[in-house]
């Protein structure tokens, strides 16, 4: 449970830090934050450090893919619920701004392990499946984790791209049903549209699956698909006007950091069917979101979408990222279904401290500037 005392200087919360893909996730209960004297986000904010490039004063790691949360909802005793139900907050980095409307898979991965070794839910005697409910998105995710013996994993040897040692392997899944966030595949009713940015018009296919995403073809912009973080840093300004245009044709706040994603996709090679990079919190991801993936991957079975036209869906399908390319299995009977085997690890269980005076952050708020966004 949370220690605090009326009057006390500083607040202490139960956490686990859990490596989900290529993504580093702070999992807190309900329960604990919700009895603090402070909101979720002013919590997080505090918490994480924000707003600071550095986030020093936090637990953020100054990154998008390190500066996540995860607030999970106990089971009611008595109860063997075969869903977990959360809530995932992108923390920003530079901004005093939490945002909840997005979903993240590569933290999903890490809450499916941390369920298992937590037991939120029973554990069956070889494998545990399961579902997660993101309470703000509607996505309901499959989750499988081998549990041998009935018993919570503690370390495994699965390997995934963008993360140089092993974990347990966790197989997620994303189907059509409720992988829209704001409820239609095609926001636009069609594959492709143009979009003006700085004057000039582009082809874009807006789609909502696993998380909203805007894909432009690389060949339009001077790109490849296949190129480097630094060559993709340089058109950050460019991105961000896309990303922009693109929320309004969507009907989406045009304010937010975290969605919709930006992708820049390109021709295959031998390794990828598409090679593809993405947009993360105003800075290259340095290999994929899952969401995003699910988003290419969807993509790629709709005629005249732009990534449909590169690299048309197959049952087995590469896209090739920062970190090398990663797979994804695509099936479809009565609806889409895209699924992918992760892999994660327990890093810190612990409590962390905020102090209880100037829960909101006061001090100089720093910028960071797109052009110049390097990955740390």
């Amino acid at each position: 449970m949370t220690e605090f005392e009326v009057g006390s200087a500083e607040l202490a919360v139960p956490a686990s830090w859990v490596r989900g893909g290529t993504s580093k996730c702070w999992i807190f209960r309900a329960a604990d934050v919700d009895e603090l004297p402070v909101t979720r986000d002013e919590f997080l904010l505090r918490a994480f450090g924000s707003p600071d490039l550095r986030q020093i004063d936090g637990i953020g790691g100054a990154t998008s893919t390190t500066s996540k949360a995860i607030i999970v909802e106990d089971r009611s005793p008595g109860q063997r619920p075969t869903t977990v139900a959360y809530s995932f907050a992108q923390v920003s980095v530079d901004h005093p701004r939490v945002e909840w409307v997005s979903n993240c898979g590569n933290c999903a991965t890490a809450l499916a392990l941390y369920a298992v070794q937590h037991e939120l839910v029973d554990l069956g005697e070889q494998v545990t499946e399961f579902t997660m409910l993101n309470r703000t998105t509607g996505l309901v995710l499959r989750a499988t984790v081998p549990t041998p013996g009935a018993t919570a994993p503690s370390h495994g040897d699965q390997l995934v791209r963008g993360v140089p040692f092993p974990g347990v392997p966790v197989d997620i899944g994303f189907t059509e049903a409720t992988w829209s966030t704001y409820g239609t595949l095609l926001p636009t009713g069609r594959p492709a549209d143009q979009l003006t940015v700085d004057g000039s018009d582009y082809a874009v296919t807006m789609i909502d699956a696993g998380a909203p995403v805007a894909i432009v073809r690389a060949d339009q912009i001077g790109l490849t698909g296949a190129d480097d973080a630094a060559a993709v840093a340089a058109r950050m300004l460019f991105f961000t006007e896309l990303r922009r245009s693109a929320a309004r044709a969507m009907g989406l706040p045009d304010d937010d950091q975290s969605v919709p994603k930006v992708g820049i996709v390109g021709p295959g090679d031998e390794n990828a069917e598409l090679n593809a990079r993405m947009i993360s919190m105003s800075a290259p991801h340095p290999a994929i979101g899952l969401t995003s993936a699910v988003a290419l991957a969807a993509a790629a079975t709709i005629p005249g979408s732009l990534a449909h036209d590169l690299a048309p869906a197959r049952p087995t399908y590469r896209i090739g990222t920062l970190s090398g390319p990663i797979t994804v299995t695509i099936a479809r009977s009565d609806q889409r279904v895209v699924e992918f085997r992760r892999n994660s690890r327990r890093i810190v269980d612990a409590l962390v401290y905020i102090p209880t005076v100037s829960a909101v952050p006061t001090g100089i708020h720093q910028t960071r500037q797109p052009v110049a966004s390097t990955l740390a």
